[in-house]
């Protein structure tokens, strides 16, 4: 199946199950639908170091509109 099929037939899965209230409200019952349908979750580390990903220069993400390009964004904060 290729990927981006996949990918928007679990977008349409995922709306259609939050639109009918079908998503549990604990983290283990969220927990348990990801297995099903990702597989095995892999844990997000509290920080992030070099040398862990190939590395890719920033964009700036636009704030007049829905992006649905990114999963996870990383910040840098610095006082």
């Amino acid at each position: 199946m290729p990927k981006v099929f996949k990918e928007k037939l679990l977008a349409l899965i995922k709306r259609t199950a939050v639109g009918l209230h079908l998503i549990p409200k604990t983290m283990e019952g969220k927990e348990l639908l990801k297995r099903i349908f990702f597989g095995k979750l892999l844990p997000l580390p509290p920080e992030i170091h070099d040398g862990m990903a190939e590395y890719k220069a920033p964009v700036p993400i636009p704030n007049d509109s829905p992006n649905y390009e990114y999963k996870v964004i990383y910040a840098v904060a610095r006082v």
